[in-house]
C-alpha cells in the first residue's frame, strides 16, 4: 500500500496547535475553526511531516489522549471526529448555571 502524500489531522484543542520541526511549521485548526466536525478542527498536512512529528512527540498528552489524531483522508478523519465527539479536553467552557460541584449561581 502506498503512503499518502498528505494526512488530515483532527485537533480538539480550543485554539488549535502549531506543529514545528526545525524551520517547518504547520498550524492545526482547533475547535474554534470555522468548520468543525465532532468538536475537531481538520487540517491537511504532509504525511512525511506528520510521521516525523508524531514520532518525536509520541508522549505529548493530547496526542496520547486522542485529542490530536491523523487519518489518510478527510472522510476518515471526519468519521473519527464524529466517533470521538464525546471526548473531553478539560478545557471546555464552564456552564454558568452549574459551574462546579458545590457552587451555584447567585
Amino acid at each position: 500500500m502506498a503512503i499518502p502524500a498528505t494526512v488530515t489531522i483532527g485537533c480538539k484543542l480550543p485554539n488549535g496547535l502549531v506543529l514545528q520541526l526545525g524551520q517547518t511549521r504547520h498550524e492545526l485548526a482547533g475547535i474554534r475553526a470555522s468548520a468543525v466536525i465532532g468538536g475537531y478542527g481538520l487540517t491537511t498536512i504532509p504525511a512525511e511531516f506528520w510521521s516525523a512529528w508524531s514520532r518525536q512527540y509520541a508522549a505529548y498528552p493530547p496526542l496520547m489522549q486522542g485529542l490530536i489524531f491523523a487519518q489518510p483522508t478527510v472522510e476518515k478523519a471526519s468519521t473519527q471526529a464524529r466517533e470521538q465527539a464525546g471526548l473531553q479536553t478539560g478545557m471546555e467552557p464552564l456552564n454558568p448555571q452549574t459551574p462546579a460541584p458545590g457552587i451555584s449561581p447567585v
